[in-house]
């Protein structure tokens, strides 16, 4: 077949010369200095297939806190690591996903992902980055695809591409870490990831060596929401670099500043429509009602200011306006910030979809929680969440306690169940009665010491089983016993077996020290022997989760030396104490464990080569405060298990918690007494009409009326 005949056939061909000069055309453009948000706009396309609520063409704009940090990661870029300290879902893996397209398209070179584990690194590469790759014409033909049966081709862990390729490894193995050069790091989540590994030490130093090689021109991003307060390793970072935080403009004032939790206000309620707010915040300026719907235009205009200063220069205001913005504005890297990397500080308020009810709902959710406060201050504030809470003085909590009286011995009409614990000691039984109430208040009507050494004599057992057959007055003026009583098993144990074995409502109780243990966990049997080691009787011994307890009771300390609020309602988990039991003695014992690093004192006295071989997994821990006892405190979390115990068994929600203090007091609760429980889970929630529940409620009242 002839030229000619061929060009007969196929006429939709185009001529040879077309298709050569076009390509020498395109190899002679020059290639455009885009930075990394420019391309992301101009090229990056996202995938359906990722989750995102924005499929299809990228644009910048919709999240335009993430220019200025994603711009810093450009390969002319004076900054050499940004650290961004964000809350959950505000683009940090967005980020690692432009600056990887950027990288195969406009700077190609060896690039390195971390993820925390194995899972999330596979997950990462199926939801985010193929996904992407696949989804973006200008990058898809660029990378190798993947082929299993191409050695040369990509993997779900490896990317290769012209010029360079990109590991993805997770922070738990040290092998993924080890024997390449690396001029691109992108490190997701670091919280997450293993203080050591191998030991061969923490896994971003480890990362961060493989970049030796390439010096100044190595570039990093490190992206996490932080974990615990004293051992965050975003936090870190991000206090040593300059602590951007991003001032937006009050759509009433004009005055810029960063938007705090502390401007939170509540929904207001006003027989004026005009006057009816939903949940907002309140500009620092002006006072003014700043809503979801003003917050694209206010990120929009939003800068990136630098808080962190020299010695001696003059501190960066809160509130700045709008024709002094120039002076406080610092490029990164340059001026006044020349001396430190970026660091960034972002919480969730201004996430282009979060509402601040949301917010707002799920900071009244956790309070009195610990699990869910924790959640809050990392995932929403974007803080490190100090588990040890606000350190609590034991004269505070005295003073407290003379201001906010009452009576010993009777149970308070708030409370509706009585839960006792015993702490054993080598020179008797320290005992303590608390009443619970809804939204996790405890007050301490009773305590006592019954002493004689518990495991050579009897008289501190008997008189602790004739406190167990107390009752209490009621407010309306009934009697009532205790629900359910436990015993420390650590001291005296085979004496602490035979005690509850024959008493039912008496749990023998194990304390755990480990992170994230059940307040109060499965019970396991233990045999009782005689003196011939012959297992005669059995006794259930239940174990208790310390430090989540621990941290609660702590937290409900220093809710009491608050105090009430305007309208004299008392925070979610607070413990009531009167003066008549609260002494010196006794508030020097509740307060006698501080949360602290097991580690901090050792790593003080040893040379820096040697820190890093030092429990290097060890977590924070609560140590009792030498030449000061516990005991007391001992015995109030031990009564925390109990009751925690006896509320998720009797499922006590809103409403059984009403029929459970009519049924203890003889009259209904207060009207106000469940306005916050009614803003948890249940709000919403209705139930079809009990006759029988309301008889019994009728029924109570009457004979509480002819009590009276």
């Amino acid at each position: 077949m002839s030229y000619h005949d061929a060009r007969l056939s196929f006429p939709e061909l185009p001529h040879g010369a077309e298709i050569l000069f076009a390509g020498l055309e395109a190899a002679s453009r020059p290639v455009a200095d885009l930075t990394i948000s420019e391309w992301a706009d101009r090229y990056r396309v996202v995938s359906p297939e990722s989750g995102s609520p924005w499929p299809g063409k990228f644009k910048t704009d919709r999240v335009p806190y993430l220019r200025e940090p994603q711009d810093c990661l450009h390969p002319d870029h004076p900054a050499r690591r940004v650290t961004c300290r964000w809350a959950a879902q505000l683009g940090k893996s967005t980020a690692i996903e432009n600056w990887f397209g950027f990288i195969v398209d406009q700077a190609p070179g060896s690039m390195m992902i971390v993820l925390p584990t194995l899972e999330e690194a596979t997950k990462f590469n199926r939801v985010k980055l193929q996904p992407t790759i696949e989804a973006s014409p200008r990058i898809a033909h660029k990378v190798m695809p993947v082929n299993s049966r191409d050695e040369q081709g990509s993997t779900t862990s490896f990317k290769r591409y012209a010029g360079g390729f990109c590991q993805i490894v997770n922070a738990g193995s040290s092998k993924g870490l080890q024997m390449v050069s690396i001029k691109y790091l992108a490190m997701d989540e670091v919280t997450g990831y293993p203080r050591d590994v191998d030991g061969r030490g923490s896994p971003r130093d480890q990362a961060r060596a493989r970049q030796k090689m390439y010096g100044d021109l190595a570039k990093e991003w490190e992206g996490s929401t932080p974990g615990i307060s004293g051992e965050c390793a975003i936090t870190g970072d991000f206090e040593v670099g300059d602590q951007r935080y991003y001032y937006v403009p009050c759509p009433h004032c004009g005055i810029y500043h960063v938007l705090e939790f502390d401007q939170f206000r509540e929904q207001l309620r006003d027989a004026d429509p005009a006057r009816n707010l939903p949940v907002h915040v309140a500009c620092i300026a002006c006072n003014g009602a700043i809503l979801d719907g003003h917050k694209a235009e206010m990120n929009a205009r939003g800068h990136w200011i630098a808080r962190r200063v020299h010695d001696g220069e003059e501190k960066v205001p809160d509130a700045i306006a709008a024709e002094d913005i120039a002076r406080w504005r610092c490029d990164p890297c340059e001026g006044r910030c020349r001396d430190w990397q970026p660091s960034y500080h972002l919480w969730a308020a201004y996430a282009p979809r979060e509402r601040f009810a949301d917010i707002w709902n799920r900071f009244k959710d956790a309070e009195g929680d610990t699990t869910k406060l924790r959640t809050f201050y990392q995932q929403d504030l974007a803080l490190p969440y100090d588990p040890g809470g606000v350190a609590v003085e034991w004269e505070k909590i005295v003073e407290a306690a003379r201001k906010n009286p009452f009576p010993r011995g009777v149970i308070p009409s708030e409370a509706g169940l009585i839960v006792s614990a015993a702490d054993v000691q080598g020179y008797g039984i320290k005992w303590s009665v608390w009443a619970i109430g809804p939204r996790d208040r405890a007050w301490l009507i009773d305590r006592q010491v019954f002493m004689g050494a518990p495991d050579q004599v009897d008289d501190a057992w008997i008189e602790l089983a004739d406190a167990l057959g107390k009752t209490y007055r009621t407010a309306g003026g009934g009697e009532k016993g205790i629900d359910l009583s436990g015993v420390d098993s650590g001291f005296a144990t085979d004496r602490v077996y035979r005690f509850c074995a024959s008493r039912p409502n008496v749990y023998a109780l194990d304390g755990r020290h480990p992170i994230g243990l059940p307040w109060l966990g499965t019970p396991v049997k233990k045999d009782i022997r005689d003196q011939r080691k012959r297992s005669v009787a059995k006794v259930m011994l239940y174990p208790v989760g310390l430090y989540d307890i621990k941290t609660s009771v702590m937290a409900a300390l220093a809710n009491f030396v608050l105090g009430p609020d305007e309208r004299g309602s008392w925070p979610r988990n607070t413990i009531h104490l009167s003066n008549e039991l609260c002494d010196d003695e006794f508030a020097k014992e509740m307060t006698a464990e501080r949360l602290v690093d097991p580690d901090e004192e050792a790593r003080a006295t040893v040379s820096r080569r040697a820190r890093n071989l030092i429990s290097p997994k060890a977590p924070r821990e609560w140590k009792r405060i030498l030449g000061r006892a516990n005991d007391w405190f001992d015995t109030t979390v031990y009564a925390f298990a109990l009751a925690w115990h006896l509320k998720h068994k009797r499922r006590l929600n809103a409403e059984r918690w009403a029929d459970l203090l009519t049924e203890v007091h003889g009259k209904p609760a207060e009207p106000d007494l469940f306005e916050a429980a009614e803003d948890g889970p249940f709000k919403g929630k209705t139930t079809k009409a009990d006759p029988e529940r309301e008889a019994r409620r009728a029924a109570n009242r009457e004979r509480w009326a002819k009590r009276k």
